[in-house]
């Protein structure tokens, strides 16, 4: 009966001790298991360990840049810069004017005993090159008109009992170039205004014969070139994003000719966001010593934009 009172104790002992070996599972363990929630649980291997990461990923959290901190600083990420849009807008591209030229020739009193004044021409157009640009950077503006030509010539007048005839090539240069600056609206409103300055230089040579009653004289060369100081103005009219209307004007304020001016209205549509269509008219006047010209009829552009 001792022998099993001391085994029952024995046990009791025991059983005590595996008790208090035993983990205690209260309220501080589930705090600290929910303060790491994180933490994967052990496994045998590390095979074991990439099978579960690869099995159950965890969700990852958008970063905000208000939670990342350094050493409990706050940090500020910076956004880079976007880059501005290209400011110059570029319009440029050949066209055809199709004018009728009104134009008289001096040849000089001295040219011939009788003397000869002004000989009315006709002018045959041979070939020829035009360019125009226009190009815009905020409120302002810088365009250009480039135009070259060789035409045949051919006229007569009578000078007293005798009849003087005129034949040969006349070639012609004309720049246009101005600076403007819009003083109301922009190239979205319906109506926009700009004042304009500028500069026209033209230059005429003619190399022909000059005959007096079926009698050749002279062939003479003549160069009259002169250069003009322009003030003008352009109104657009926009009735909608890819069509629009303007006209153009400028007179002459200084300079080599007596008075210079032109007129022109243009309508322009936009067929691709590259390509710009137009077709209008124009006229032109100079008037000089030796040279008065009107230049005047329909005109057609093709113009590349960038």
């Amino acid at each position: 009966m001792r022998h099993h009172r001391l085994a029952l104790a024995a046990c009791i002992v025991l059983a005590g001790s595996i008790a208090n070996a035993a983990p205690p599972h209260h309220a501080k363990h589930h705090a600290k298991v929910h303060k790491h929630k994180h933490v994967r649980p052990h496994t045998e291997t590390r095979e074991e360990n990439d099978r579960v990461a690869f099995a159950s990923p965890e969700p990852a959290d958008p970063i905000d840049a208000a939670d990342i901190t350094i050493d409990d600083a706050p940090v500020k990420l910076h956004k880079r810069a976007v880059p501005r849009a290209h400011d110059w807008h570029l319009a440029i591209g050949p066209y055809l004017w199709a004018s009728s030229v009104d134009a008289n020739v001096s040849l000089g009193s001295a040219s011939v005993s009788s003397g000869v004044d002004f000989l009315q021409t006709a002018q045959h157009a041979r070939y020829g090159a035009e360019l125009i640009a226009d190009a815009r950077l905020g409120r302002f503006t810088v365009s250009g008109d480039f135009m070259y030509g060789v035409v045949g010539i051919d006229g007569g007048n009578s000078v007293g009992p005798l009849m003087v005839k005129v034949a040969g090539t006349a070639s012609s240069l004309l720049v246009d170039g101005a600076v403007g600056y819009r003083l109301a609206g922009d190239e979205h409103s319906l109506m926009s205004f700009e004042a304009r300055a500028g500069i026209r230089y033209q230059r005429t040579e003619v190399a022909a014969a000059v005959d007096v009653d079926g009698s050749p004289v002279m062939q003479p060369q003549i160069v009259d070139a002169g250069r003009d100081v322009l003030a003008g103005a352009r109104v657009f009219v926009r009735p909608s994003s890819r069509f629009y209307l303007s006209t153009t004007a400028d007179v002459g304020v200084a300079g080599s000719s007596t008075s210079t001016w032109s007129v022109a209205a243009d309508a322009s549509l936009r067929v691709t966001s590259r390509v710009l269509l137009s077709a209008g008219w124009r006229t032109l006047s100079i008037e000089r010593a030796n040279l008065s010209m009107v230049m005047h009829g329909p005109r057609a552009a093709l113009q590349f934009l960038f």
